[in-house]
């Protein structure tokens, strides 16, 4: 008995004695814990503080590297302006000297072609004063290319004869001096052909001019004509009665000149036409379609409305039947595919009901006059 009471005894306390050893040992590793997040703590503050310490140290380093650099560019800077500074007044000077120069040649040159062109004026002035008839008129003159006697820019005049033009940009002076102004650069912008001949025969020898004669005669050769079908809902109105009562709303005026550049070009838009009966400078006249029937054989620009668009399948072209629908028309104007393409992809829809100007040589087909146009450039809407 005196065991087992014993053994109650020690029993009791070691279960009263471990609770306590268990809490001081749960104390001992709290506090250690907390001592070692405290030295966790300093150490980051202390690397915290190293590396501004080591970020403030750069930022100051690139500070003072920048304005070394900046005052070493502003150096730099400086002798190059210094530089280029001596170099432009050199180059001012130079440049000073040389135009001097060149005004003094430009005088002298001047001054020999005034002087040649009066003495030119003075013997033109005593021919035509010999050439005077017994009526105190002066007949007209043409200079034939034989009857030329030196260098001078003789070009092109209508079929046979030789120009004295001098044509600039908007401008073509003749050989008294006049200055005709244009606006055939406004309308004929484009450089679809070689202008630049010296007259009519080299224009003419030339393959390009002969490749496009043959293409162009081939094309008008082979040009369907069109039956005739009158319109039943169409009520036919005599011409002097339309011409009277339903006018063609007239378009802006435009100042065309016939001149050699574009007598050249009319000669490639139509290179079977032989007879060019007008005189460089005279303008090219406005007219309506009333009127296109009185001047076949002739460059004009004429204008009206058109009423129909048919499209011909035996030759790609487009006629556009102006004033009255086909056969009726007072004047037609044709355009091959390949250009009508170039102006809208429907022509049809683009030009019918619409007014229309046209530049070009008025010819006959059928008995009714026509206008065949080569060029986006020679029709538009307005």
């Amino acid at each position: 008995m005196k065991k087992l009471l014993i053994f109650a005894l020690i029993l009791m306390a070691g279960i009263t004695a471990y609770p306590q050893a268990t809490r001081s040992g749960r104390e001992k590793a709290k506090s250690e814990k907390s001592s070692d997040k405290k030295e966790s703590e300093k150490r980051s503050v202390n690397r915290s503080s190293d590396k501004k310490e080591k970020s403030e140290r750069k930022a100051t380093s690139s500070t003072d590297n920048k304005q070394t650099r900046s005052e070493s560019k502003a150096v730099r800077s400086g002798n190059d302006k210094k530089r280029s500074i001596s170099t432009t007044r050199s180059a001012t000077r130079s440049r000073v000297e040389t135009g001097n120069d060149d005004q003094k040649r430009v005088r002298t040159s001047n001054d020999q072609r005034k002087e040649t062109g009066s003495a030119d004026r003075r013997q033109q002035t005593t021919n035509r004063s010999e050439r005077r008839t017994d009526n105190g008129a002066t007949p007209a003159r043409t200079i034939i290319e034989s009857d030329r006697s030196d260098n001078r820019a003789v070009k092109v005049n209508t079929s046979s004869a030789s120009r004295t033009y001098r044509e600039g940009r908007g401008t073509l002076t003749r050989d008294d001096g006049t200055v005709v102004r244009h606006q055939n650069d406004e309308v004929f912008a484009s450089r679809k052909y070689k202008l630049d001949y010296d007259n009519y025969e080299s224009l003419r020898r030339s393959d390009e001019f002969r490749n496009d004669y043959t293409a162009y005669h081939n094309w008008y050769i082979h040009r369907h004509i069109r039956d005739i079908r009158f319109h039943h809902h169409y009520e036919m109105v005599p011409f002097d009665l339309r011409r009277e009562r339903y006018y063609h709303r007239h378009p802006v005026h435009i100042d065309l000149i016939w001149t050699p550049l574009l007598f050249h070009r009319f000669m490639y838009y139509y290179p079977t036409h032989d007879t060019w009966e007008m005189e460089f400078g005279t303008p090219i006249e406005t007219i309506s379609a009333y009127e296109a029937q009185e001047y076949v054989g002739t460059v004009r620009r004429v204008y009206g409305k058109v009423d129909e668009v048919y499209y011909s399948p035996e030759d790609d072209n487009y006629l556009l039947y102006v004033g009255a629908p086909f056969p009726y028309q007072d004047i037609s104007v044709v355009i091959p595919k390949q250009v009508a393409r170039e102006i809208t992809r429907s022509p049809k829809w683009y030009f019918e009901d619409e007014y229309i100007w046209v530049v070009g040589l008025i010819n006959t087909w059928e008995g009714k006059p026509e206008i065949i146009v080569r060029d986006e450039e020679q029709i538009r809407k307005y």
